[in-house]
């Protein structure tokens, strides 16, 4: 299994993928622990654990994408065209790199989210407060 630095550079197809192939040895996995055939118990927290990663980095790369798409100064530009959008990790910036692109691959716009900023908690301080701007940065075309 990849580190969790090797699962943020690798692409999504790759990534669901090796979430299904983990699924199904952790059913495998299960199915053998049920039987009493299983050998090396402790493979089963090594394939739970290879299983939240995975979840994990598409989760993180799913929510930068919407985040990003939200935004008041990006959502305009995306309004009405068809885009895709895609997600990678700066490691300088320690936030996701979302760049929305429409059918002819040409940039519409593009956006740093950190999603590490804190949230209010709690129902007083989150009506209270203003929520945290997750869009560090961002820039449309056009």
């Amino acid at each position: 299994m990849a580190n969790i630095v090797e699962l943020r550079e690798m692409n999504g197809e790759k990534l669901a993928e090796m979430l299904e192939n983990a699924r199904e040895e952790m059913f495998n996995l299960r199915f053998q622990s049920a039987s009493a055939r299983l050998e090396n118990y402790s493979r089963i927290k090594q394939v739970r654990r290879e299983i939240a990663q995975l979840e994990t980095v598409l989760n993180m790369r799913g929510l930068a994408k919407e985040e990003a798409a939200r935004h008041p100064a990006i959502s305009p530009a995306l309004a009405g065209k068809p885009w895709r959008a895609t997600a990678r990790f700066n490691y300088e910036e320690s936030a996701w790199q979302v760049e929305f692109v429409d059918d002819d691959s040409k940039t519409l716009a593009s956006a740093v989210v950190n999603l590490n900023k804190t949230q209010p908690k709690g129902r007083k301080a989150y009506s209270s407060e203003k929520p945290a701007q997750l869009v560090v940065s961002y820039e449309v075309a056009g």
